[in-house]
């Protein structure tokens, strides 16, 4: 369009960036390097053989230290990062002894409970939906509790950063105050309503 040629038009500089600066690791950089090209040497095998977990001859890790203890888990499979969700709280709650709150999902349309027709369309809609939109679909249980670290896996705000893959962590939790007096005992507790309000300080934001 007219407008989009007008803004290009605008950039009077152009930089060409021919080295990446993310990576500092020279070994590491040297595998990325040879990679690209399709020339990857037999020291790059023998290197990554020794960064997998179950070869005898893989470096020692002390995962309870930083900054293994607070490492993210990147893949592809919602399952799998549904289960190291569930192990990460598991062992936060170990760790502090907190208590691990649970929210029961709530359909509804307008502020209504969904009637038996509704409940049944939004089922075949689940059942028939591809697995780019069920990734799109919250789950129907979410646990939280305070010092829990979380991802934003939807941009919601260019300006301050709170996009997509920015990590925080949950500071508190401000129950429904119909919620019934909770026990302090029990390690978890099923909530009746959804929480007013759930406050993340971002690790990084413009704000």
């Amino acid at each position: 369009s007219q407008t989009g040629r007008t803004i290009f038009e605008e950039f009077t500089t152009v930089v060409t960036l021919k080295e990446q600066m993310r990576v500092t690791d020279l070994v590491w950089q040297d595998f990325l390097q040879h990679l690209q090209v399709g020339q990857v040497q037999e020291r790059h095998i023998a290197m990554l053989w020794t960064l997998v977990l179950t070869n005898p001859k893989c470096v020692e890790t002390d995962f309870s230290s930083p900054p293994w203890n607070n490492a993210s888990l990147v893949t592809p499979r919602h399952g799998v990062h549904w289960i190291w969700n569930d192990v990460a709280l598991r062992k936060h709650r170990q760790e502090t002894q907190s208590i691990i709150l649970e929210c029961q999902a709530e359909d509804t349309i307008k502020g209504q409970p969904l009637t038996l027709h509704e409940r049944y369309a939004a089922l075949l809609r689940q059942q028939g939906a591809d697995s780019r939109q069920r990734k799109q679909d919250l789950l129907d249980i979410v646990r939280v509790t305070c010092g829990m670290k979380v991802m934003v896996t939807q941009s919601v705000e260019m300006d301050l950063d709170i996009t997509n893959g920015a990590r925080g962590t949950i500071v508190n939790i401000w129950l429904n105050p119909n919620e019934p007096p909770i026990s302090t005992v029990q390690p978890l507790i099923q909530l009746k309503y959804m929480p007013v309000c759930i406050l993340v300080k971002l690790d990084h934001t413009q704000a």
